[in-house]
Formats: C-alpha cells, structure tokens, sequence
C-alpha cells in the first residue's frame, strides 16, 4: 500500500523516527518469517509455530497489522474455563464453545488429556461441530477414572461433577439448559456416557460410545481394566467399585441397565470397528481387542430388551484410537445436533 504524500511526515520531522522503526520492524518480522518457512525452525531450538506466534506479538507491538488467519476466526468463540467441583475440591479445566443452549458434553478415553481434552487436541472436536446449533463442554483431567464416583477416592467423583455441577454451572454462568443435552465418549468415555445417559435421563437425552467397554461387570473385561488401568495409570481400581467379585461393578455396568435406555427412548449411537488394534494402547488400556466383543454383546441386549432407537456401527475396517474416533464424531454430528438442539 503506497503513502499518501499530503500526509506523509517530511523528511527530517519527528514522526520521520518513528517511522523508520516501524518499516524496520517490519522487514525484521518478514526476514525471520522467511526463515523460518524455509529452515522449519529457529536456532533448532522452538516450532516454528511458536516463533511466529512470538513475531505475531512483536509486529503488533510495533504496530504493524497482522491479519488474523482463518483458523484464528473459527477459533474465537473457543474459551478455556476451570469450573470449580465441590466434590472433587478443585477446579476441573473445560473447553467450551457456545453453540445453542444444549451441548454435547465429551468425555476422553482412558490417557485423557489434561489440561486440554484429547477431544480438542486430537478429535478436532470444536470445528466438527461447529455451527450445528449446539455447544460443546470437554472437561480435561479425567485419566484413568472411568467418569465414575469412585469409592475410595475423593478426587474422582466424575459423575457428581458430569451430571451435577458441571450442568449446573453452565446454566448459571453460560445460559444453557439444565438438562436435555447428549453425552459422548471413547472407550472410558464411552462406557461413562452410556451409564451417565441411564442414570440421568433428565441430564442426558443423546448418549454415544465410541470404542466403548460396555459391559464392565463381565469376567473378562473387569479384569482387563483392572489390569490395564494398574499397569497404564498406576491406580487400583478396587478402590473404585470395590473388588469385581463383590458384585458392585454391575451397578455401574450400561449393559446391566439397558432397560433404562429403552424406556426413556434414549437416541444411541454406539460405534466400534470389528478389529483388534489400535495405534496408542495407553488410550484403550492395552485391552483394544476387546472392545467389539462388548460391544456386540450390548447390541444384542439392548435389541433383545425392545431397543429401537439407537445406530450401531460394527466396520470391518478402522482401529480403536483418534483415526477413527475423530471421524465418527463428524459422522454423527448430525443426527446429534437433530436429536437435542
């Protein structure tokens, strides 16, 4: 852009100094910008992400005008909140985007991120759904819990935060509904949004499992995530619902209570590819081969008991892990957005 010479200052004037720090400030951001497309990074030592975040702010500074990418503006109604749990006794890190007064509230697989949602990070969740008329809650901090009031443990009372405060708070503080919304989770995740949606129908109207465990009482598997949860996260998972053979895991156990979904005409969405692998086991606890086993399994209860509402997606192909998970979100996210906006 050429200055216009009726307001250009003359040489020698003292907006002239100004000025020339200006113009050299900027051929300084466009010589390191270059560099950095060109070599990758800087120095070897930052991404070059964040040095040009870093220039961002100094060419800002210097009053330079950086204009803001697309990303930047589809990103602006993201905000990053610490609702505080009374249960837990602290402040439990969400990202939210508003979207409409119903949200979809999504819960991570077993290596949950912390402070940031997988679903964010690796889901790509705040863009999949975005501008479908709902909002989107993605508590962080979740690892190895199961979403589950644990017994022994304080500070994982996840289904007083999930169904209580959380829901609570976001009426009081963001004007959504206290209730109606839909729940989704990968495997962990998936197994909480299922049992959260039973237990809570006035909370939870949509419920979707990802990968899934969803019958948690059965021999097999409440070993496998008593092992898998021991060996991945370093917790003892009698100290949740006691020790399996006591019989108090088939209180939390989705298959258990699938007559609940079918009386309150719950809408399912229960997605798991027929394979054994995955490409990050901490995420499916070592146990990805067994998840459409349970899977199955709950298909044909939840049929059997007079379930006609839900979809259910057993593929041949894909694997337990974000390569799908992140896809089926997007896959979903319409009959979601239709089932609870």
């Amino acid at each position: 852009m050429s200055e216009n010479p009726a307001t250009r200052p003359a040489a020698g004037s003292p907006a002239q100094g100004p000025l020339r720090h200006v113009r050299f400030g900027w051929q300084l951001f466009r010589l390191l910008a270059n560099n950095i497309r060109t070599r990758g990074r800087w120095g070897g030592m930052k991404p070059a992400r964040t040095v040009l975040h870093v220039l961002s702010v100094v060419a800002l500074s210097l009053g330079i005008g950086v204009a803001a990418s697309p990303t930047a503006k589809a990103d602006a109604a993201v905000e990053n909140l610490m609702v505080p749990s009374a249960a837990m006794g602290r402040d439990i890190p969400i990202t939210f985007r508003a979207g409409g007064p119903h949200a979809v509230f999504l819960l991570d697989a077993f290596n949950a991120g912390d402070p940031v949602s997988n679903w964010v990070t690796g889901g790509g969740a705040m863009t999949t759904v975005a501008g479908k008329g709902i909002s989107v809650v993605a508590p962080a901090g979740g690892a190895w819990s199961m979403y589950t009031d644990w017994e022994q443990d304080s500070s994982k009372q996840w289904e007083t935060f999930l169904s209580n405060e959380l829901p609570n708070w976001l009426a009081a503080n963001k004007g959504l509904a206290p209730g109606g919304h839909g729940i989704v989770g990968a495997a962990q995740g998936g197994t909480a949004a299922l049992a959260m949606a039973e237990f809570h129908p006035d909370r939870f109207r949509y419920a979707a499992s990802f990968s899934g465990f969803l019958t948690p009482s059965a021999t097999t598997l409440n070993g496998a995530i008593t092992e898998g949860m021991s060996r991945f996260g370093g917790v003892d998972a009698r100290n949740m619902w006691g020790p399996a053979q006591l019989g108090r895991w088939k209180w939390h156990d989705p298959d258990a209570h699938v007559q609940l979904l079918v009386d309150n005409n719950t809408r399912l969405w229960v997605f798991s590819p027929a394979t054994v692998t995955c490409s990050d086991p901490a995420a499916m606890i070592g146990y990805c081969d067994q998840a459409q086993g349970s899977n199955r399994s709950f298909f044909t209860h939840y049929t059997s008991n007079g379930g006609r509402n839900g979809h259910f997606d057993i593929p041949v192909s894909g694997q337990h892990d974000w390569s799908s998970w992140g896809p089926q979100l997007a896959a979903m996210s319409g009959d979601l957005a239709a089932a609870i906006r």
